[in-house]
């Protein structure tokens, strides 16, 4: 998949999954859709070979960033919390599943090799993906705030 789906898709299922009350503001929505897309930042790959020996495509990298974010947040909690960390953290694991899916990954390298994965998502639907993607967080992040804000000044007009 690409790095556009990779970095929205955990925002969106964050924002999906959470009560109003217990969702994460607009900046650690931001540090979650940068998690998302960090193992491409990290060590960018055009093909399917380069990304099996990406040492940011793999559990081990996953495990010492999991590590530090948690350690992270318990030095400190006002910056970083423990939920936010464990977001962030499966906002990466996410995008090793996606690319398992997508045509597979080496999950334990750079420490062993154990490649494992399909094509179950095809190169094809990778772009419409952005685009459902981006399309979604418009609607989700742009146009339900104003929807909601135009009944909110309606039922003030009524009373």
């Amino acid at each position: 998949m690409d790095t556009v789906t990779h970095a929205l898709a955990p925002v969106i299922i964050a924002h999906l999954c959470l009560s109003r009350s217990t969702r994460f503001g607009r900046s650690g929505l931001i540090a979650i859709g940068v998690a998302g897309a960090l193992p491409d930042l990290l060590s960018p790959h055009l093909s399917l070979e380069a990304r099996m020996t990406s040492w940011s495509h793999g559990l081990p990298f996953w495990v010492a960033f999991t590590t530090c974010l948690v350690i992270a947040s318990l030095v400190s909690q006002r910056r970083l919390s423990l939920r936010l960390s464990l977001a962030l953290s499966g906002a990466y694991l996410f995008h090793l599943i996606c690319d398992a899916i997508s045509g597979g990954i080496n999950w334990l390298y750079p420490v062993s090799d154990f490649i494992w994965g399909e094509y179950w998502v095809s190169p094809i639907l990778w772009i419409p993906l952005d685009i459902v993607c981006v399309l979604l967080c418009y609607h989700l992040f742009r146009l339900l705030p104003l929807l909601r804000k135009s009944k909110s000044v309606k039922r003030d007009v009524i009373k």
